[in-house]
């Protein structure tokens, strides 16, 4: 029981001291050990020397892409011009030269603008053909693509294809220029896109 000190002016309770109640202590975590560190290094290193040159390869010595993005390229410039001047364009391969070029319709000698430079194919990549839905296809002599004076085109289907025997499709919308790149030979009817 509390006793209580009288004569003072300052009178108080006194509690019986209590032993000051101590708590674990938390320990917190110290980090990652060396040894861990090291582990996902080498397996960071051994992910990264397996996936580089697969990567390299794919990027820089597959000239069937890399033809397929520059044609691609060409038929959105070719588009944006038609736009521009407000005049039809035509987009021309030349299988003797191996060389797409630019032009306004209509006039035969005289280039297109400097900003349009032709694309000349690697000697390993050829083009098939152009399928076009009202055109039909084209696949001797020079063939032609036609923009209209708003850059639109007819749907159409350019084929290309390597020494290796791969095809590539490039599928373009009427209204959005290049819309589907497949990595076979499509036909118009198997080309879903509308």
């Amino acid at each position: 029981m509390p006793t209580s000190t009288t004569g003072n002016s300052s009178n108080f309770l006194q509690w019986p001291c209590l032993p000051a109640r101590r708590f674990p202590q938390q320990r917190l975590p110290d980090g990652f050990t060396l040894v861990e560190l090291l582990v996902v290094m080498v397996l960071l290193s051994l992910l990264t020397g397996f996936a580089v040159p697969k990567i390299r390869t794919a990027l820089f010595t597959d000239q069937l892409k890399a033809t397929a993005r520059k044609l691609i390229g060409l038929v959105n410039e070719t588009g944006q011009q038609a736009r521009i001047e407000h005049q039809p364009y035509l987009l021309i391969f030349d299988p003797a030269a191996r060389q797409f070029s630019v032009r306004a319709a209509g006039k035969k000698g005289e280039e297109a603008a400097p900003s349009i430079h032709p694309l000349s194919l690697p000697s390993d990549v050829q083009i098939l053909d152009f399928s076009s839905v009202h055109g039909g296809k084209q696949d001797s002599g020079e063939l032609t693509l036609m923009f209209s004076k708003k850059g639109y085109v007819d749907k159409t289907l350019i084929h290309l294809r390597d020494d290796s025997g791969r095809n590539m499709t490039l599928a373009l919308s009427p209204f959005l220029g290049v819309s589907r790149l497949y990595d076979s030979y499509r036909t118009v009817e198997q080309d879903t896109f509308r």
